[in-house]
């Protein structure tokens, strides 16, 4: 198994970060729109992370 990247772990901790936010938001009752938006981001970070991996170029 590869080495990831540095931009590969940028980006899963985003990820986890972005993540976190999520539940927090549903948890305190935020806005629809606020656990939406993060939600999507977390979506396209992990993607990147997929679509980075440094064995596949």
């Amino acid at each position: 198994m590869a080495k990831p990247s540095g931009l590969q772990v940028r980006n899963i901790i985003a990820a986890v970060l972005m993540a976190a936010a999520f539940v927090w938001n549903l948890v305190i009752g935020g806005p629809w729109w606020v656990s939406a938006i993060v939600g999507v981001a977390c979506v396209l970070s992990v993607a990147s992370a997929f679509l980075n991996r440094p064995g596949d170029r």
